[in-house]
């Protein structure tokens, strides 16, 4: 099997994937302020911004979201999303975005020959998602290694086909998976407005 670029880390501690990094919203800010907590202030101010342990990430769902059932899709999800084997780390404040009061919770799954197939087919299959109030995704990559600029290239498309509606979105945030499987898939957890 052919070897991928390995994740290095630069001069100021920025993962990289061969020459390309991912390019996305809140996890390029959520990058600098991981390097900036690592190399000038220490694990402490790290850990106040980033949710590294399950438990740490179970109570933070308990806390802002009591009746969201430990055992629900939604929960489950929302553990994978925030956990250590993110290739992107995810602030703390995505979590309590994200979790706001008034909000109805889903999760859809998609499977497609491409990370822009599966784009394709949240958007076609799922339209109630054109009324989300905020989404959490992320991809799981085929075995293999992550190619950064396909994933670059189904969250363009995502914009695209969303046009104006995910602007508002709170929060919006991506994030990849290594998996064994031999597919591309794509995990969508989606806020909606519960007083509409």
């Amino acid at each position: 099997m052919r070897e991928g670029p390995q994740l290095g880390v630069d001069a100021y501690g920025v993962r990289r994937c061969g020459s390309v990094m991912p390019v996305c919203k809140q996890p390029v800010a959520t990058l600098t302020l991981q390097t900036f907590a690592k190399v000038f202030l220490g694990r402490r101010l790290e850990s106040y911004y980033f949710l590294h342990m399950p438990e740490e990430i179970t109570s933070q769902i308990k806390r802002l979201a009591p009746l969201i059932e430990e055992d629900s899709d939604v929960f489950r999800e929302l553990t994978t999303f925030f956990g250590k084997d993110a290739k992107i780390e995810m602030h703390r404040d995505d979590l309590s975005k994200f979790l706001q009061d008034n909000r109805t919770f889903e999760v859809v799954r998609v499977n497609g020959k491409s990370y822009k197939d599966c784009v394709y087919k949240l958007v076609d299959n799922y339209p109630e998602m054109m009324e989300s109030i905020g989404m959490l995704r992320y991809y799981r990559a085929p075995a293999g290694y992550i190619k950064w600029e396909e994933i670059e290239a189904a969250e363009i498309a995502m914009g695209n086909e969303l046009t104006m509606n995910a602007y508002g979105w709170a929060p919006d945030a991506w994030t990849v998976f290594e998996s064994d499987g031999s597919e591309h898939s794509l995990v969508a957890i989606v806020a909606l407005d519960s007083l509409l």
